[in-house]
């Protein structure tokens, strides 16, 4: 071996290594008494930790061959020369043992690493082939020389090594798992964690990655479902040997492998199994130590993750585990911490924290949990093997895959959105906590007789594609609670289809919504009504072929043999008629009908069932629904009759697929389901009010659109304390130019003093704007205010700004194109009037009050506009105000006005019990705009009369003209001089006359005329109409109840019979505060707390529900005198003594009135009516 660059070397396996665990724990130290371990039982198990081995370099591979016996030899020579150390040392702190002992003779414990400079760059497979070689032919050696591995690393000038491991326990075959990983550090990365899977480890562009295809082992024949991606690195230090590292190089370095690990993921994507692979995993190992404090890891490590978020989800990375070596102070001890995280529903990071411990009396390493939450490892031992995926996580899987979230993570996806709504409470309200259970649920299931019953069971234990539950959300509006329904598809039951159980179980939860008046909630993930076939006849059934030589002939009819007819003849699955053809006997099948109930035309029977109850229960009772993945068919019907809709951005609601559509036209015309039904396309035309990146967000957003209705139905309008104070003043102010009309309602930043923000109608951040890309010019917005919940409905855009819409072409059709229309603003068009018809009855059905703030010149008259019916969504508007139940506030804003048709379809007349119109100070209303009407009513003639009236030069003129001393050339100049005054006045008597006009449209000349009921200028308007709705609320709730009792009461009466109460408490001179919105207010809030010992409102209430009885009994008896007798005695009957006494007791005195008084009676001496 001269020459030749060896060293021989032992170790001892780190108390880390697996190996050294097994051999730890297999020995007596099991025992739970210390002093029945022997000295030998720990000296036993620490000799198999030995190692022994021989490093060697060489020029070339030709060079290491010829080198190689004289390798062994001084291997063998190494072996004989160690002599068992008499003396151990043991450490109890640390549990480490030194021990020097003659190896085992059936353990192999001698490794060789072999290091050879390769001139030429070959494949990795070239090389692993020529070392199998040579480990084949010297297989023998190896077993004699008792050699556990050999490794050869093949050294390439400035590039990375690479290593190629052969095992004695693969009988020297390469260990593929250990390629290009350094096999004395390879523990460092755990890959014997891996042993529920087989592996494949997948080549990397960086040395640093170790990535491996993991299968899950199953018993033989099993189908393997769980695949997943292993990715793993070391990260050592900086310069390979400060043992010392900062937080920031931990934090640089591990973003860099968390990057990386990424990119080669992405790479590996290529691989023919990857699109089977979920839940993929990424490990990373800090072997530097550091100084930190736990809590900034696990924030930074949460912030990262949340960062690159949507590129892990991409890649399927749904759990990852950080291990290091961390001292919490500069002088504490280090301590070995794992940092695991998990986002398997794909919408909350579950983040636990373990340190490494290790048991004094089994000396086994195990997870202990950091801080109160002990998460699924605590008290495992760190050998833990992967688990592979679950039943839940394979639905999850399947579901995921199609775009949408698992049906039984819904209830936790609920949760993390009442968790969100609290907070946003309680951040400017510190004052506030958050309730410790902000949701309760039981699930809602068919019982054997179809009824349906709650029942607590465990997720996916579903038998139908339909889910429902009853739900009690704890939100800020409703502290207490409030329940809904909820009923969702699950689309991993036969792609949620609809069948008969799935359309039963709809309809008995919608029913119970409608029952109980509470919100009905649907998730939409389905795929239409289900398609089914006889299957117990699909296998059975023959053809009777024209010529069975040829089939392309064509055949006669189906039929079953005589046999087969028999198995199914008792199923009733089909009809058929007994013939005789081709010498036997045929039933030849007529019709099938099937066995089972679930296909063909009674799937669509039990569709309409079902579309008829969603179209009952949007008048009923609040329906949102929520379309992720997708909505076909009736599924689509349902979202729309349900009328609310939060599409998912993913998502598509059509009603035939992209592919049945190519093959009925013949050609390639669609290309995905998005293209016919995609949130461009849904959204844009108004069947979806919202759109969401995600169904986290989506179920927020439905949340967030619930707190603004009624818990149920006819109950109170939810109450919240405000942030922002009601009688502040508005602060941005419109102008004549064009502006957004969004800043009118929500303010916005000064463009002059940045970091100012202009206050806008309604409260900070309070909006929420609804079918926004969907006849732009009107908006249409859902608004909580302070303390009490408005619904704002419509804004027209300022004058001059014209909107675009975007028409696409049709695939279908080669002759048609893109098209861009212009729409101008303050008018109004088909689509935006038929928006706000359908946006007034919505808000009508949700019980809430609305404002409408007005500005519209009219309706748009052209011929194209008349063809799409512009005229109909006009007086849908009407109908809709109408049949509004709750009150409505028409208000103009500065500059903005309200004029012709516009005013007539949203005038107060159309429902004076709950219309009212207000108007700002430089608003205007009128027929048409001045520039119309003087052109109608003020033309040039009567400019010319104007100027003869007041311009004194035209006066003079006329004067002289008058004259009948003047010449004819004189008359002719004063003509020319008259014409030349006339036309040099006419544009400013144009403008006279605009003015002239416009005077006729101000808001003084409203008011004077009745049209409007206040001037209300637009900096006080958010408190003068914040007082005017709650007053009207209040009054229409007692209203609501005196009309129960008195229902023959006009609203005239009742009000009358309001302010008479008001005066009684408070006096005649103060008769005048009646006018007063807020002092009525506190009034009626006061008069309607129930903790209260005296209410006068309450107890004219009940005196008038007694009155009404009285009446009501009065009336009965007059109509029908025969029950007059029984009456009486089963109202005594119900008497105690005394009021029977006091009965008889009025009884006799009445009789002895009648008797001394000259009534006329009859026969039977009863009162005779005359």
């Amino acid at each position: 071996m001269s020459g030749t660059c060896a060293a021989l070397f032992q170790f001892l396996l780190p108390s880390s290594h697996p190996n050294r665990a097994i051999h730890f724990t297999s020995c007596n130290l099991k025992s739970e008494d210390p002093s029945a371990i022997s000295n030998w039982d720990i000296k036993e198990a620490y000799e198999n930790c030995h190692r022994y081995g021989l490093l060697a370099a060489f020029s070339s591979f030709d060079a290491f061959k010829s080198n190689f016996y004289n390798l062994m030899e001084v291997l063998e020579t190494a072996a004989s020369a160690r002599k068992l150390d008499d003396s151990s040392t043991y450490d109890d702190e640390f549990n480490t043992f030194s021990v020097a002992a003659e190896t085992s003779h059936e353990d192999f414990l001698n490794i060789i690493n072999v290091a050879i400079m390769m001139q030429n760059i070959e494949d990795d497979n070239q090389y692993s082939k020529r070392f199998s070689i040579f480990c084949k032919e010297n297989r023998e050696v190896f077993m004699e020389k008792k050699l556990r591995r050999i490794t050869f690393i093949v050294l390439h000038k400035q590039q990375f090594p690479e290593y190629f491991t052969y095992r004695a326990r693969d009988n020297f075959e390469e260990d593929r798992i250990y390629r290009h990983l350094e096999p004395a550090l390879a523990f460092q990365l755990e890959i014997n964690r891996l042993r529920n899977y087989d592996l494949e480890a997948i080549p990397t562009a960086n040395q640093k990655m170790h990535l491996y295809l993991g299968k899950a082992k199953v018993a033989k024949g099993q189908e393997v479902t769980d695949y997943r991606f292993f990715i793993r690195s070391i990260i050592r230090h900086s310069d390979l040997i400060t043992k010392e590292a900062s937080y920031e190089y931990l934090q640089n370095e591990g973003e860099r492998l968390l990057l990386e690990a990424m990119d080669e993921l992405e790479v590996a994507f290529t691989h023919p199994q990857a699109k089977r692979t979920d839940c993929n995993h990424i490990f990373l190992n800090f072997v530097p130590k550091v100084t930190m404090d736990l809590s900034k890891i696990a924030e930074n490590v949460r912030a990262m993750v949340m960062r690159y978020g949507p590129r892990l989800w991409k890649l399927r990375v749904l759990q990852a585990e950080l291990k290091m070596t961390i001292r919490l102070t500069p002088t504490s001890k280090c301590m070995p911490i794992r940092l695991y995280l998990a986002n398997e529903s794909g919408y909350y990071l579950d983040m636990n924290l373990y340190k490494e411990v290790t048991d004094p009396v089994t000396g086994c390493t195990k997870f202990e949990a950091w801080g109160h939450k002990q998460g699924p490892l605590h008290d495992l031992p760190i050998s833990t093997c992967y688990m592979t995926k679950d039943y839940l996580q394979l639905k999850r899987f399947q579901a995921q895959s199609n775009g949408t979230t698992y049906v039984y993570d819904f209830p936790d996806m609920f949760q993390q959105s009442l968790n969100r709504l609290w907070e946003e409470y309680t951040a400017g309200r510190p004052e506030v906590e958050i309730p410790s259970q902000l949701l309760k649920y039981t699930e809602l299931v068919l019982d054997s007789s179809g009824n349906l019953i709650e029942r607590k069971r465990l997720p996916g234990e579903n038998d139908i594609g339909m889910v429902a539950w009853k739900m009690t959300f704890i939100t800020p509006e409703y502290p207490q609670g409030r329940d809904v329904i909820v009923i969702c598809n699950d689309i991993t039951f036969l792609i949620g289809t609809f069948a008969p159980q799935e359309d039963l179980l709809f309809l008995k939860a919608s029913e119970k919504a409608r029952e109980l008046g509470i919100p009905r909630l649907y998730i939409s993930a389905n795929s239409g009504a289900r398609i089914g076939l006889a299957e117990e006849i699909k296998h059975i059934f023959n053809v009777a072929w024209i010529d069975p030589d040829n089939p392309d002939k064509g055949y006669k009819y189906l039929y079953m043999s005589p046999e087969n007819f028999k198995k199914v003849s008792a199923m009733n699955s089909i009809h058929a008629v007994l013939i005789e053809d081709e010498g036997e006997s045929r039933y030849k099948i007529t019709d099938i009908i099937g066995r089972d109930d679930g296909i063909g035309v009674k799937n669509l029977r039990c569709a309409g069932m079902i579309a008829g109850e969603s179209s009952q229960a949007y008048k009923d009772v609040i329906t949102i629904s929520m379309v992720t993945c997708r909505a076909i068919g009736i599924g689509a019907y349902l979202v729309r009759l349900g009328q609310r809709v939060i599409q998912i951005e993913n998502s598509h609601i059509i009603l035939t697929g992209a592919g049945a559509l190519n093959k009925l036209l013949g050609r390639e015309v669609y290309t995905s389901n998005n293209q016919l039904g995609g949130v461009q396309i849904m959204h844009n035309n108004g069947v979806s009010h919202v759109t969401a990146p995600d169904d986290l967000q989506g179920i927020y957003l439905m949340l967030k659109w619930l707190s603004y209705m009624p818990k149920n139905r006819g109950a109170e309008l939810p109450v919240m304390e405000p942030l922002d104070p009601v009688d502040r003043d508005v602060i941005f102010t419109p102008t004549r130019l064009p502006y957004d009309p969004r800043y009118l309602l929500a303010g916005r930043e000064s463009p002059n003093l940045p970091g100012f923000w202009e206050d806008g109608f309604f409260d900070y951040g309070s909006f929420m704007e609804i079918m926004q890309p969907w006849a732009q010019t009107v908006i249409g917005w859902t608004l909580p205010t302070v303390r009490v919940v408005f619904k704002l409905v419509v804004i027209c855009c300022p004058k001059h700004r014209e909107r675009e819409i975007d028409i696409p072409a049709d695939p279908a059709n080669l002759d048609s194109e893109a098209k861009v229309i212009s729409q101008a603003g303050q008018v109004w068009f088909p689509d935006s009037a038929y928006k706000t018809a359908q946006a007034i009855n919505d808000f009508n059905m949700e019980e809430l009050p609305l404002i409408v703030f007005a500005n519209w010149r009219g309706f748009s008259g052209g011929m194209k506009d008349m063809y799409d019916q512009i005229l109909k969504f006009g007086a849908m508007i009407v109908d809709a105000l109408r049949q509004y139940n709750q009150p409505i506030l028409v208000y103009i804003p500065p500059h903005a006005e309200l004029r012709g048709g516009a005013w007539v379809v949203v005038d107060a007349t159309i429902n004076e019990k709950h219309m009212e119109m207000y108007a700002d100070t430089d608003s205007r209303g009128g027929i048409l705009e001045p520039e119309g009407t003087v052109e109608i009513r003020f033309r040039k003639k009567d400019l010319v009369k104007t100027m003869h009236r007041i311009d004194n030069v035209c006066k003079d003129i006329l004067k002289q003209l008058a004259s009948t001393e003047i010449t004819a050339e004189q008359k002719s100049n004063l003509e020319k001089q008259l014409q030349l005054r006339e036309h040099a006045l006419l544009p400013i008597y144009h403008q006279v006359a605009l003015t002239f006009s416009d005077l006729h449209d101000t808001p003084r000349h409203m008011m004077d005329k009745g049209a409007i009921q206040e001037i209300i200028p637009w900096n006080k308007s958010r408190t003068l109409l914040y007082w005017r709705l709650r007053r009207l609320l209040l009054q229409n709730r007692i209203k609501a109840d005196i009309l129960s009792v008195k229902p023959s009461l006009s609203d005239g009466e009742v009000d009358s019979m309001l302010e008479r109460w008001f005066v009684e408490e408070h006096g005649a001179v103060n008769q005048y505060l009646w006018d007063d919105n807020k002092t009525v207010v506190d009034w009626l809030t006061m008069q309607l707390d129930n903790t209260l010992e005296r209410s006068q409102i309450l107890e004219n209430i009940d005196c008038l529900r007694r009155d009404a009885a009285i009446s009501q009994i009065r009336s009965l008896l007059k109509s029908h005198p025969d029950i007059a007798m029984d009456s009486v005695v089963h109202i005594i009957q119900n008497m105690n003594a005394q009021q029977r006494t006091d009965v008889l007791t009025t009884i006799r005195a009445f009789d002895t009135q009648l008797n001394n008084s000259d009534l006329p009676l009859d026969s039977n001496n009863e009162l005779i009516n005359t």
